[in-house]
């Protein structure tokens, strides 16, 4: 158990970041950015941690939107890193609410890093841009920016208090048929309709998702189908995103995905190229030893959080960081249930003062747990032994 002492610093340092923290998160709404030009929130959380005395790292990972913040205590010990997301979606802004992930994961580091005058160890904060598109966290993993941190926490707006977390792997394709155009009406035979090869796929992909059950999600859109109706559609573009429950089962969804595209393409006389357009996303797996200690602090603070199977799962590439460090990734209630994420109504809650209030909360959380593994450093320890007897690697 930390001391009291400074138990009750680390609850005054919240408190007194308090309105900024909730001004950061409106800041933050207002100027919505989306995936790796997220340059003016970037920039926004670096200022402010170079404030508190953290030294900043840019361009993390070859990102030019990431940033790793480093406060440094008395001596050798524990690397606790919180998270930070701040892209948002087009059209819609900040409906996932990463305004309020920015600026919990940040309100954590800043408070705790206001103790770090009396603790060993380091606290972190990382700024993870591109978590809806390529995956930031999943290429900073790969670059080894996670290799000395002890755990990984953050915290993500939803529709529930929730400790326990999981997700579905996945994987985005772009898909592009290429055929020959001709007069659609004179000499349709003359073309090759790229545009009938990617709607046979859509078809075939529904007929996947029905056969392999009520865990696998292939939703796609069309980007390009042609030009005019009376020219036959030379080149069809889709994106499809892959989702399956753990990453071996992904792969084998995308093995059977790609094979149907070829197929069609055969039968069509079409090309077609399949390729990636973001990094895979591992399922997440949350640490029981962090998850129990959050929970405990979330309970002083009058939150109950529900348990149970996780409904209305989407996919994080948090999931890639909790294969190579202990890591939390908990669901802030700031909406009713039934308001969907990624819609209009969810990014009208990530400003309200109701989720302002769930943010503060989550901070605190986040903070003492941060606080617990400065202080007996038996529970870093513990929670990586919890991750290896899973077999994944450190990375």
């Amino acid at each position: 158990m930390p001391d009291p002492v400074l138990s009750h610093r680390l609850d005054q340092a919240v408190t007194d970041l308090e309105h900024a923290l909730v001004a950061l998160s409106l800041d933050l709404h207002a100027h919505p950015e989306l995936s790796l030009q997220e340059i003016r929130s970037s920039d926004r959380l670096r200022r402010l941690l170079e404030a508190e005395g953290f030294r900043v790292e840019t361009g993390t990972a070859g990102l030019p939107t990431a940033f790793i913040a480093r406060r440094s205590g008395t001596g050798p010990g524990p690397r606790v890193a919180f998270l930070a997301e701040y892209d948002a979606l087009p059209g819609i802004g900040h409906a996932c609410g990463h305004n309020l992930i920015a600026a919990a994961g940040t309100g954590a580091g800043m408070a705790l890093g206001r103790l770090m005058d009396t603790l060993a160890g380091e606290v972190l904060v990382m700024g993870t841009p591109a978590e809806e598109t390529l995956g930031g966290k999943c290429l900073m993993v790969r670059e080894g920016c996670f290799r000395d941190v002890d755990a990984a926490l953050m915290v993500h707006p939803g529709s529930e208090w929730r400790v326990q977390t999981d997700s579905l792997a996945c994987i985005s394709l772009e898909v592009v048929f290429t055929g020959r155009e001709a007069h659609a009406v004179a000499w349709p035979e003359k073309g090759i309709n790229a545009l009938d090869a990617l709607i046979q796929l859509f078809i075939a992909v529904e007929m996947m998702r029905k056969r392999m059950g009520s865990g696998v999600r292939l939703p796609g859109v069309i980007l390009e189908g042609g030009t005019r109706p009376n020219i036959v559609p030379a080149r069809a573009v889709g994106h499809f995103s892959l989702r399956a429950p753990d990453s071996p089962a992904r792969d084998r969804v995308r093995e059977e995905f790609e094979r149907t595209a070829r197929g069609i393409a055969a039968a069509t006389g079409c090309a077609v190229h399949v390729q990636p357009t973001d990094e895979p996303y591992d399922d997440m797996v949350t640490s029981s030893t962090l998850a129990a200690l959050f929970e405990a602090h979330l309970r002083s603070l009058g939150v109950e959080p529900v348990t149970g199977p996780r409904p209305n799962k989407g996919s994080l590439d948090m999931g890639n960081v909790s294969r190579v460090v202990p890591s939390l990734h908990p669901f802030m209630a700031i909406c009713d249930p039934g308001v969907p994420s990624h819609s209009e109504a969810f990014a009208r809650a990530a400003a309200s003062p109701r989720a302002a209030t769930a943010m503060i909360a989550a901070v605190r959380s986040l903070a003492r747990t941060g606080l617990d593994l400065l202080c007996d450093p038996s529970v870093a320890r513990r929670a990586r032994e919890e991750l290896a007897a899973l077999g994944a690697p450190r990375g």
